[in-house]
């Protein structure tokens, strides 16, 4: 029922699982307990309409760490940006790039700062780190936006099923253009490179961008809660 996590768990130094089976919440408490202590940590996701009990995440050790608001978009619908006329937006494909984590903002909505001990400097790794898988896989998909050879920021995606999977957008530490643009931008580009709809979530605690695709015309499908079960060695700070 709970299967490792490799990414995360190269990024955190430690096993990290993920939840998929709601089925496990009716598990004897030891036997629930046996299998999550193989892992640092556990994510449990399910839509907060149809997820077990609160009770029974509690008995399992599972509390409420983010909210995802999903969303799907229509490209072709957003409108271009004028004031980005002098900005250049290239993907990987076109001029090569990597995403490098002291070059980017902080992550401050991310449900990985309810971690005991972690930093915007281990959180920016795990992304960059991400940022640049995306890059391999999908360099077309890849957006840099630039202006007078400074990197403004970066918008990275990838095909999933018919659409595009919005994955991660980013500004950079020295960026002078709004998130807006970025995300403006980068929509008009997806467009124009033949994507139709864009799908993605993002954390309910990250009004700026809620705020952004609101304006964009996304639509907003049902919310996702998103649970950690630490081990008592994470959980006290022991095993950091």
């Amino acid at each position: 029922m709970i299967r490792r996590h490799e990414a995360n768990s190269g990024w955190w130094g430690e096993p990290v699982g993920v939840l998929d089976d709601a089925g496990f919440f009716a598990l004897e408490a030891p036997a629930q307990r046996q299998a999550l202590d193989e892992f640092s940590f556990v994510e449990f996701k399910a839509p907060l309409e149809a997820a077990p009990p609160a009770a029974a995440l509690a008995r399992a050790g599972f509390l409420l760490a983010d909210v995802q608001i999903p969303f799907r978009i229509a490209l072709a619908a957003v409108p271009p940006v004028a004031s980005l006329a002098g900005y250049a937006c290239r993907s990987a494909a076109e001029e090569a790039f990597e995403v490098r984590q002291e070059h980017m903002r902080g992550f401050a909505h991310e449900r990985f700062t309810e971690l005991p001990g972690m930093t915007i400097e281990r959180l920016n790794a795990r992304y960059a780190t991400w940022s640049n898988q995306l890059i391999e896989r999908s360099p077309g998909w890849c957006l840099r936006l630039s202006h007078g050879g400074v990197t403004q920021g970066w918008f990275l995606a990838e095909p999933a099923g018919s659409g595009l999977f919005l994955a991660l957008a980013m500004l950079a530490e020295r960026a002078t253009v709004s998130g807006q643009h970025l995300y403006q931008c980068a929509m008009n580009e997806f467009a124009q490179r033949g994507a139709g709809v864009g799908q993605a979530s993002f954390s309910v605690r990250n009004t700026a961008v809620l705020n952004i695709y609101a304006r964009l015309g996304a639509r907003f499908t049902p919310a996702v809660g998103v649970w950690q079960r630490l081990r008592d060695d994470q959980r006290t700070g022991k095993g950091q």
